[in-house]
């Protein structure tokens, strides 16, 4: 029997957080499953979904990750979920679409616009947010399974965003896709 577990990992960025990290897991026998990463204002920031034998305890997690040589501290959060509370998807629901906006910075534009997808019902699966200049850019990933049309939430936003002082686009994750693809070849 397999157990899940979830690891959040906060430090000074680095070279070499995710090696450590990932080679904490290997030497567990872990296999990591998801893995998220960001580096904001030189914090490096990763959460990681991993599997391991059920004999496997937090405590050894935890400890394995203690013993990782590091010119920074390692803030880590070690978490056994259920697997019921995992989503076992591999693929997105079809009502993905994809909100980038861009705007003369003020406070509270990510407090208006996590509220306005609270109040319509909208999951927001991923969103990553940039200052520079004095210019506010975020982007969105957005899912409407639960929400009205993508009409309606096109035009309730398109309002909002005038209020704010932001400029908006709000696209189908597959036109999006498709637009900004990036070809290796």
């Amino acid at each position: 029997m397999k157990k899940r577990i979830v690891l959040s990992v906060m430090s000074l960025d680095r070279p070499g957080i995710v090696a450590d990290i990932a080679g904490a897991i290997y030497q567990l026998n872990g296999d990591l499953a998801d893995l998220s990463q960001s580096v904001i204002s030189g914090f490096f920031i990763m959460t990681v979904i991993a599997q391991f034998d059920s004999d496997i305890s937090v405590k050894e997690i935890k400890e394995k990750i203690a013993l990782i040589e590091s010119d920074t501290s390692l803030e880590v959060l070690v978490k056994e979920v259920d697997s019921s509370e995992i989503n076992q998807s591999l693929s997105l629901p079809e009502n993905i679409y994809i909100v980038t906006g861009q705007g003369e910075n003020r406070t509270g534009l990510v407090f208006s616009m996590g509220a306005f997808c609270k109040d319509h019902e909208i999951n927001i699966i991923d969103y990553d947010t940039k200052l520079s200049d004095n210019i506010y850019s975020m982007i969105l990933e957005i899912d409407l399974t639960n929400s009205e049309s993508a009409e309606v939430i096109h035009e309730k936003l398109n309002n909002m965003a005038k209020e704010l002082g932001l400029k908006v686009v709000m696209q189908h994750k597959s036109l999006f896709d498709t637009v900004n693809e990036i070809s290796l070849y």
